[in-house]
């Protein structure tokens, strides 16, 4: 069961991965790139470069883009969007998300097969992220179409809260009732960003923090989770 679930959040991340329309933007961020010498030689003939070069860009209407290059002598200098035949940039951050895991797959323990949950969790996560954006012109019958897209993708940690169904299955009958037992989670994640929203797999252990942690099954043992995220920065 694990092993399934696992292919499933897989083939749903290759899937954001292919899918362009949902990589679509409207507006390049702006903020501090690194483009690559061919790409910079092609918006810039007269200062050639044969390195990647970082610039601060920003987008100053629909249709025109400033450049302003941090390394060597260049100066600040504009380009029409309809101008660029292709363009790659991208830019490495510090990414503060929060994010839930609306899905767990907890493996098997003492006997009991393996589960899938649906418990709530919130937690915050902070990691490091790389975006890439693309500007590309494609011509179809003689028009001129403008394709604005970015992605990013980015692995970090997180800690945070939720809730766990305890009952006599999941403390080996320690406990003949049932109720909604809270926890403290942590762990690894790896996430995609596909602009529209993020999600991602997740690694993580929860911690109950009541006095039937020593009986609940779960205590401790890890656990893998799919995620959304909310991008707060």
């Amino acid at each position: 069961m694990v092993k399934i679930y696992t292919i499933i959040c897989f083939v749903l991340i290759a899937a954001c991965f292919s899918c362009s329309s949902i990589h679509s933007i409207t507006q390049l961020p702006a903020d501090t790139y690194l483009i690559q010498a061919k790409d910079y030689s092609l918006l810039d003939t007269a200062n050639q470069k044969h390195q990647a070069v970082k610039m601060d860009v920003e987008q100053i209407s629909d249709t025109v883009i400033r450049f302003t290059p941090l390394t060597g002598k260049g100066k600040p200098f504009t380009v029409n969007l309809f101008d660029i035949k292709q363009l790659k940039l991208h830019r490495n951050t510090f990414d503060v998300d929060i994010l839930t895991v609306p899905f767990k797959i907890r493996p098997s323990v003492k006997g009991f097969p393996e589960q899938l949950t649906a418990d709530f969790d919130a937690a915050l996560y902070l990691g490091r992220r790389r975006d890439n954006y693309t500007i590309k012109n494609v011509r179809t019958r003689g028009n001129s179409k403008l394709q604005l897209t970015g992605a990013g993708y980015g692995y970090g940690g997180f800690i945070g809260l939720g809730s766990v169904a305890m009952n006599p299955y999941v403390t080996h009958n320690a406990i003949d009732y049932e109720y909604d037992g809270f926890v403290i989670n942590g762990g690894f994640a790896g996430i995609y960003d596909a602009k529209k929203f993020n999600i991602g797999l997740a690694v993580g252990t929860d911690f109950l923090v009541d006095k039937n942690r020593s009986s609940w099954i779960y205590h401790g043992k890890p656990w893998v989770g799919v995620l959304f995220g909310i991008d707060l920065n």
